[in-house]
């Protein structure tokens, strides 16, 4: 894990928080971003609107955490999303008994509906475990990895995406990001 991360839940064995969270991001502000750009770190915005979205950072402390703000004025889409490349470490060693969770926070403003979806592929085949988030403050879900039809530790490729619907805000915030693993208790 890159930072210190308030939203790490316990008993996580592998812990990350994705570049544009970490201080990483190269492109902030300016034009308006297309679908499918890349902020970075296995990190791409892709949405439906015609008028575009452009990145913001406020200003922080050198210690982060760095939060991202999409800036929508005027949005006449139906979804932004966040497409979060699962890195190779949290991959290697997968199995059914861990628990793949996402801690997000959306600071105070908070959000009408979005979601987390977890996308395993192993080879042509795909595992897609969709969860809702609430609307406010730090929240986040996980997903059971027990219930997959596939294999988790055959897993080649993985991504979660945190998908925001419309009606959206001139502004979403995303205040802080952290994706962990976790072994699920035994018995």
């Amino acid at each position: 894990m890159q930072a210190t991360s308030p939203l790490r839940q316990p008993g996580a064995d592998w812990a990350w928080r994705p570049g544009p969270w970490a201080g990483a991001m190269p492109c902030v502000g300016g034009t308006p971003l297309e679908t499918g750009a890349d902020l970075g770190d296995g990190v791409r915005l892709f949405h439906d609107a015609t008028s575009g979205i452009r990145l913001e950072r406020p200003e922080v402390g050198p210690q982060g955490p760095w939060a991202l703000h999409l800036r929508a004025d005027g949005f006449d889409g139906g979804f932004v999303s966040l497409a979060i490349a699962l890195p190779d470490a949290v991959l290697a060693g997968l199995r059914r008994r861990h628990l793949l969770g996402v801690d997000v926070d959306l600071g105070a403003q908070g959000l009408p509906r979005a979601f987390a979806r977890l996308n395993l592929r192993q080879g042509p085949n795909s595992e897609v475990l969709l969860r809702g988030l609430p609307e406010t403050g730090p929240t986040g879900t996980e997903f059971d990895l027990w219930s997959l039809e596939t294999d988790p530790d055959r897993v080649e490729s993985g991504w979660i995406d945190l998908i925001f619907e419309a009606p959206l805000p001139g502004r979403i915030e995303i205040a802080d990001l952290v994706i962990q693993r976790r072994p699920r208790a035994a018995f």
